[in-house]
């Protein structure tokens, strides 16, 4: 008969017992002991991985592959979400970084407002009433709005609000991305004020609108959050919360995430907090003259002229809880700020700085070619660049 190992003590036997379950105490902790050392070793790995990556400074680039790109000499390159977005007058297109044409949408516009949302697309023209709205693969819907528009916003869903000029009042509707009208409603002056800027959340079930008003002679204006869900459908008019704010223009309200907005007036910033019912959680007071906003995932950035003389501008970098993550000087005229997750990139045709989120240097330098646009890759260290007749990947060194 095969002889079978006893694991467990007999019964009775006490001193057996003791021992036994003393050994799988020390089994156990010891377990316990080289798996926590495993996950350490691993966290430490991966910190350093990520210390080094967001650390690591480049000093030139190379170009990966390059495919020719044709386009009216009148149009406007925009990000499509990794794609090549170009609009003119005539018609608007998204094209990959291999020069392939993804969509194509032919129109014809005398002053054409293009807004993006990650695969989302809103082109419309100002004073017209038609709005197209494209995706990933191209048209998902028309929008005809039967009056003038003055501006609109498009959440990442296709979802559309729109600012359109009625006889002797304003309307601020909603569609959705195939054009039907979602939400209808008027503003008028003597009650709300004027819709200077208007956004919606990434579902689309949040607006954000800031209006301008008078009230005694003193300019004001107020941020208010509508909710077109069921959370807000016993509130009047879905109106969820909101702050008003006297002697201030606010010409910029916008989200940060999916939980998270913000407004920038002319002598404040304000920061917001909440999902459905969004609340002010931060603001600070400002006593410059704002040159340019930029925003992109869950940041901000501000850019003054810097009076010290020191540089042409000043910088300052927000995250959407309201922190001051860094302020740098720009010491280059540029025409676009980059925002990602984890740096910044400032560029103009032909120089470029980028930094962490930490403010500290990652590349400096110059491009060989005149730039149009610069798109951020899956690779902190690749760009798709966008020249006049090139479309071309390189990769920081």
């Amino acid at each position: 008969m095969a002889q079978i190992k006893q694991f467990v003590p007999k019964k009775g036997n006490a001193e057996n017992k003791m021992e036994f379950e003393d050994k799988i105490k020390k089994y156990r902790r010891s377990r316990l002991f080289k798996i926590g050392s495993l996950m350490l070793v691993v966290f430490l790995l991966f910190a350093g991985i990520y210390l080094y990556v967001d650390n690591v400074r480049y000093t030139s680039y190379g170009q990966i592959s390059s495919v020719d790109r044709s386009g009216a000499s009148d149009s406007t390159c925009l990000n499509h979400n990794g794609r090549v977005l170009t609009y003119s007058k005539d018609g608007i297109s998204s094209t990959d970084a291999k020069g392939n044409v993804i969509w194509n949408e032919t129109y014809q516009m005398q002053n054409p407002i293009v807004r993006v949302n990650e695969n989302a697309v809103a082109v419309g023209d100002y004073n017209g009433n038609v709005i197209y709205v494209m995706d990933e693969k191209g048209k998902a819907g028309e929008i005809d709005t039967n009056l003038p528009i003055r501006d609109f916003c498009v959440s990442k869903t296709g979802v559309v609000a729109v600012v359109l000029e009625d006889t002797k009042l304003t309307r601020l509707n909603v569609y959705n991305s195939t054009g039907e009208e979602a939400v209808k409603s008027e503003v008028r002056m003597n009650q709300n004020g004027y819709p200077v800027s208007v956004s919606l959340s990434d579902n689309g079930e949040v607006m954000a609108v800031s209006y301008l008003y008078v009230d005694s002679g003193v300019m004001k204006s107020s941020v208010a959050f509508y909710n077109f869900s069921d959370v807000g459908q016993n509130s009047v008019d879905r109106l969820v919360s909101g702050n008003d704010y006297a002697d201030t223009v606010i010409p910029y309200v916008g989200f940060l995430g999916k939980d998270a907005a913000f407004a920038i007036g002319d002598s404040r910033i304000n920061f917001y907090s909440g999902t459905d019912k969004p609340v002010s959680v931060a603001e600070k007071l400002l006593n410059e003259e704002i040159q340019a906003a930029y925003t992109g995932g869950e940041h901000v950035a501000l850019v003054y002229l810097d009076t010290t003389g020191a540089s042409l501008y000043r910088l300052e970098v927000y995250d959407k809880k309201g922190n001051l993550l860094f302020q740098k000087n720009i010491e280059i005229e540029f025409q676009n700020i980059l925002l990602e997750k984890n740096y910044i990139v400032i560029y103009n045709d032909h120089e470029c700085i980028m930094y962490n989120m930490s403010g500290g240097e990652k590349y400096q330098g110059t491009f060989a070619k005149k730039v149009s646009l610069l798109i951020p890759t899956d690779s902190t260290k690749r760009f798709v660049m966008v020249t006049a007749d090139t479309i071309d990947l390189i990769e920081l060194n």
